[in-house]
């Protein structure tokens, strides 16, 4: 009985193994910042180049002693210096802001695709970098930010009318509908940014 178990058990430790490690697991590959991020072009955290926002998706490169290389993918707006990187295309749901002398040097990142947006006709860029930043605790899912941001919305934004309900508006029409009343709200700055997120990324148009 005891050797049946034993192989039995053996059988489980190997699919479980089998299941985390085959190059075929619908593991998802990101991570997730729990909070913002400074962002840095070297390993020793000496060349600030912008910062990360909270609860953007992200790829673990490698981790050192004090500092994690991240890999991220956004989209950026080829008018302007491109600073600011998106979640999606043609959606300003802010991923990182960089500063521009970082985004001028087309070196320090590469461009997957472009892309025209069809309601403005302005052109997209999908692009990828490789960034450092402090070391901290990456998040593997999103459940408890979103759980954080919905309470606080139906908190603070509920007092002067009834509560909204997220898909009552597209991503982009959130930005201007949520900037025109959280001046009412007792919400400090990080917590409007996750707020926000959390309207935008559950929104009407939000990916399936």
């Amino acid at each position: 009985m005891k050797m049946r178990f034993s192989s039995l058990f053996s059988s489980l430790i190997l699919s479980l193994s089998f299941a985390i490690f085959s190059p075929n697991s619908t593991a998802s590959p990101y991570s997730y910042t729990p909070e913002s991020l400074p962002l840095y072009a070297d390993e020793a955290l000496s060349k600030p180049i912008g910062e990360l926002e909270a609860g953007v998706p992200v790829k673990l490169v490698q981790t050192t002693q004090n500092a994690d290389q991240l890999e991220l993918e956004m989209w950026r707006k080829t008018k302007g210096f491109g600073r600011i990187w998106y979640n999606q295309f043609a959606k300003h749901i802010t991923d990182a802001v960089f500063d521009k002398t970082f985004t001028q040097n087309a070196a320090n990142f590469e461009v997957l695709e472009n892309k025209e947006d069809p309601l403005t006709g302005l052109v997209w860029q999908k692009v990828k970098t490789k960034v450092w930043a402090k070391k901290s605790k990456l998040s593997q899912n999103l459940t408890a930010f979103w759980a954080n941001a919905e309470s606080t919305f139906k908190t603070e934004c509920s007092v002067c009318h009834k509560q909204r309900d997220p898909k009552m508006h597209d991503a982009n029409e959130w930005v201007a509908v949520f900037n025109g009343m959280v001046g009412f709200t007792d919400m400090d700055k990080p917590q409007q940014k996750q707020v926000l997120r959390y309207l935008q990324l559950h929104a009407a148009d939000a990916s399936k």
